[in-house]
């Protein structure tokens, strides 16, 4: 198959070679489409070549983000603590439709992707993270799994149909969100009954050090301004009628919830 930088016209998720390609090409709303735009990789984007924030810095937050030292002194976790988070998310259904809304360069879930029976869609809208993403599932697999698609799109214009997922992953992502409520709420509708919500979000608490690194990444812009536990809870509640399962380990928040039937 050509890509579509060759001049193939854009195409539905119909040619993704699975048992589910049916189910994938039903979960698009109306008037949008997937095209093929590098080996492995898929946009919704109407301009890929839109330069992202995170395309300069994706090697660098990858080196940064992936120790345990940084982990441990900024945020009183380890990489452990999210590779296990999103291992439950995994493992929370043994059907159904997984997304990844936010998923980065899979720097925590690569392995668990690999491995897993799991259909799921990875998102991101940096084209840089899904390259590095690719590489390291052909890294674990030798190839990027016929089950795993990357998809370039934007977290607040996602493609998808209501209740096109049982499990919706968003991993370290909803602290950059000014509008977090939005994306929560876009994220729930994308659940069936009974489908799985897991989120981590970082969050200001009585942690000196975490406190004052947030302070500078919302200084500098990296960050919107840090939420606390009870903000971070009333968002939570405006979306969900159900029982929000919420821990804290250092400043990062874990969250999850199941929707009602």
């Amino acid at each position: 198959m050509r890509s579509a930088t060759s001049g193939v016209p854009v195409l539905k998720f119909q040619y993704f070679q699975m048992d589910t390609s049916n189910k994938l090409n039903e979960m698009l709303v109306e008037k949008c489409f997937v095209r093929l735009i590098e080996d492995d990789i898929y946009s919704v984007l109407p301009d890929t070549s839109v330069v992202h924030h995170y395309d300069k810095r994706a090697a660098v937050y990858d080196l940064v983000v992936s120790t345990w030292l940084y982990n441990f002194i900024m945020w009183g976790t380890s990489p452990y603590d999210y590779v296990e988070f999103a291992n439950q998310a995994v493992s929370s259904s043994h059907n159904g439709m997984f997304l990844d809304a936010g998923c980065g360069s899979l720097l925590f879930t690569a392995r668990i992707y690999a491995s897993s029976s799991c259909p799921i869609i990875a998102v991101d809208q940096s084209l840089a993270m899904l390259r590095r993403a690719r590489r390291r599932l052909i890294d674990l697999s030798g190839s990027v799994p016929e089950r795993v698609r990357l998809l370039q799109a934007d977290l607040s214009d996602l493609p998808f149909r209501r209740e096109s997922f049982r499990t919706v992953l968003c991993l370290n992502v909803l602290h950059q969100f000014a509008d977090a409520a939005k994306l929560i709420s876009n994220l729930n509708v994308l659940l069936t009954g009974g489908g799985h919500f897991y989120l981590t979000s970082l969050v200001s608490n009585s942690r000196t050090v975490g406190n004052l690194y947030l302070g500078a990444l919302y200084r500098t812009g990296e960050f919107i301004c840090p939420r606390n536990e009870r903000e971070l809870k009333k968002l939570l509640d405006m979306t969900f009628n159900e029982k929000i399962n919420y821990r804290e380990k250092g400043n990062m928040a874990f969250v999850t919830t199941t929707i009602s039937d």
